[in-house]
């Protein structure tokens, strides 16, 4: 499990020089201490323009990156292995660690050199770690498909009772870069294929079940990483709690009848969210319920065969998906990947769905204009998600402006001649959802963005 120190870290001493074999420079004694605090990642230590990495972690990037591996003075007598990337290309070495699923600690300068000397001429620059670096917790446009959901999923085994009998997993899934928040509660025979649908980059599951061969080669099956964190995380009352702080309510049945299982892991996933992001919290979506009365259960071996969203190699090439997609956005492929994964089994919910189709089918005119409205419109929900977490810029804000404006369009499009009264409920309510967009933080972005 990832640790993290919680302060910053200040080392007071001589100009950093070289290392002598009893005692290290104010600068590694300061990386020690913070490599101490996040010993199962991989430490990015900001010095200028780079991100530097020494010992174990730069022998291991050095291999992993295929950089050179140089050396910086000395520790306890040895040379100190080191290895840098810059700060300006350091998204595309992070993909390369996190696809080889290393865990990535990203320690920034929280003052520049002239700051630090104002607490004296020996002072060493204040670093922190910002944010630990997971399969399942990335959110820049570069590390991700925009095409396909990165869920981080909590796998919970929940205790045998008179009324639940035979083995139960819970699940709670949150792509961080989308606030998308899914919870379901399975039988053990059904669990490989509720996992194998949501295709999640990290799971994260109390130490002994992460220990369990099963789980383990399951896990590999699918891609993803497998993190293990205390059993104590998985508390369903303090995932009550937590749900209800995040998402501002008095009742959580407010979103649904969620099962103790269910809370106790999304108690869990939050918890190791807010690890990882230093304490935020990124934007969440309400949570939604989907379970074997919702969607229908598909084994893994069979969801495989099918070639529903990846061929048997784990392509999109070859795949229902890759023949169906004639999407314009990463949104509405994201969408139409979820829809195909899961097989609707509710009657009136298929029903609504078809008649939306039947109307898009019959309106060529609204369908073209409905593309070319959507064509215009940026990643919104990835936007949000990095502006939620304070790693957004004037990019992603442009991105909310052009996301509002062709809501704009897009529901001036269904209200059409008549008012939209002819569209089918489920367009109704896209239209309905479209038209709160607020017009006030269009004209807001829009003007301060021009400046």
């Amino acid at each position: 499990m990832a640790k993290r120190t919680t302060r910053s870290t200040q080392t007071k001493g001589r100009t950093p020089g070289p290392a002598t074999a009893d005692e290290p420079t104010p600068v590694m004694a300061q990386y020690l201490e913070i490599k101490a605090a996040n010993p199962d990642c991989l430490l990015f230590y900001r010095m200028g323009d780079f991100y530097e990495l020494f010992f174990g972690d730069a022998e291991q990037a050095s291999r992993t990156l295929g950089i050179a591996l140089t050396k910086r003075g000395k520790h306890l007598g040895e040379d100190i292995p080191m290895c840098g990337v810059p700060v300006r290309a350091a998204d595309e070495y992070l993909q390369k660690l996190i696809k080889a699923e290393h865990r990535v600690a990203v320690c920034e300068q929280m003052e520049n050199p002239a700051e630090a000397k104002k607490r004296g001429h020996k002072a060493v620059v204040r670093r922190e770690v910002v944010r630990l670096v997971t399969p399942g917790t990335i959110t820049e446009d570069a590390l991700l498909d925009s095409r396909a959901n990165n869920f981080l999923t909590a796998l919970f085994r929940a205790p045998s009772s008179t009324t639940r009998p035979g083995q139960v997993y819970a699940l709670a899934s949150l792509d961080i870069s989308t606030g998308e928040f899914l919870l379901s509660e399975v039988s053990g025979t059904d669990m490989a294929g509720e996992l194998s649908r949501l295709g999640p980059g990290e799971v994260i599951a109390g130490d002994e079940l992460a220990a369990d061969p099963e789980i383990r080669a399951l896990a590999d099956q699918i891609g993803a990483a497998l993190t293990p964190v205390p059993r104590a995380y998985f508390d369903s009352l303090g995932g009550e709690r937590a749900l209800k702080e995040k998402l501002g309510v008095v009742e959580i049945s407010a979103f649904g009848d969620f099962t103790r299982p269910e809370l106790a892991t999304a108690g869990a996933l939050l918890k190791y969210v807010e690890l990882t992001q230093i304490g935020k919290l990124p934007l969440l979506r309400a949570p939604k319920r989907m379970g074997p009365s919702d969607v229908l259960m598909i084994d893994a071996a069979t969801r495989a065969n099918l070639e529903l969203v990846s061929n048997i190699h784990g392509e999109r090439r070859g795949s229902l998906l890759h023949a169906l997609d004639r999407t314009v956005t990463g949104a509405g492929a994201r969408a139409l990947a979820g829809a195909l994964a899961s097989p609707l089994t509710d009657a009136a919910a298929i029903g609504a769905r078809l008649d939306a189709v039947q109307y898009l089918l019959e309106k060529g005119a609204v369908r073209a204009a409905l593309r070319a409205a959507l064509k215009g419109c940026p990643d919104l929900a990835r936007a949000l998600g990095r502006l939620t977490l304070g790693r957004g810029g004037p990019r992603d804000l442009g991105a909310v402006r052009d996301g509002l404006d062709g809501a704009r369009q897009a529901e001036q499009t269904l209200a059409g001649d008549g008012g939209g009264e002819d569209l089918p409920a489920l367009l109704r309510g896209v239209r309905e959802d479209l038209g709160a967009a607020p017009d006030d933080l269009l004209r807001e972005l829009g003007a301060a963005l021009s400046d």
